[in-house]
Parts: C-alpha cells; sequence; structure tokens
C-alpha cells in the first residue's frame, strides 16, 4: 500500500500509529484533540448568544420597554457580522472537503 502523506509508516514507525498526528505529522497531546471543535462549538454558541441578545433587544424596542434604538442597531449589527463570519468559515470548510475529496490517493 503507498503512504504518500506518512500517516501510516512516520519517522517513528508503527509504534506511531495508535497516537494522533497533526497536519504537520507531529504527534498531538490527547488534551489537544478536538481543540478546533471545541472552538467552533465555543463559536456557534456564541454567535447564537448575540442572536438571541439582539432579538431580545428588537422586541423590548417594539414593545416600548427600551427606548435606545441605537443600541438595538447596534446589538442587530453586530449579530449579523458574527453570523455572516460563521457562515463564511462554514463556506470555507465546505469548500476545503470538496477540494480533499478530489484528491487522488
Amino acid at each position: 500500500m503507498n503512504d504518500p502523506l506518512g500517516l501510516i509508516s512516520g519517522a517513528n514507525g508503527a509504534a506511531a500509529m495508535g497516537r494522533a498526528r497533526s497536519a504537520a505529522g507531529l504527534p498531538v497531546e490527547p488534551g489537544q484533540q478536538g481543540a478546533f471543535a471545541k472552538s467552533l462549538l465555543s463559536q456557534i454558541d456564541e454567535v447564537s448568544k448575540l442572536q438571541a441578545e439582539a432579538g431580545q433587544a428588537v422586541e423590548d424596542a417594539m414593545t416600548g420597554k427600551r427606548d435606545d434604538i441605537e443600541n438595538v442597531m447596534i446589538g442587530a449589527q453586530k449579530a449579523d457580522a458574527a453570523f455572516r463570519m460563521l457562515l463564511s468559515l462554514r463556506n470555507k470548510v465546505q469548500a476545503a472537503y470538496d477540494e480533499i475529496k478530489q484528491v487522488r490517493v
């Protein structure tokens, strides 16, 4: 079997097969596995929180509980910008995944 990336028989041979490796081929510590996923989930939670706060602020402004329209608009714009950034990240990850699927091994 051909191993062009060196993931199976790296510098440490068969002993390294059980350990996770980074994109650069370096061993990954067990605590670091899933760091990207944890970061992504925390950012999704943050965007969700911003959207909920903006929605509540708009609702309060419409019912008369708030009269500071400037802060309502700033909150809505902040939530919109965060959502657009998250959407852009999703599109980049999807494009990278599609490109990786096209690689012939």
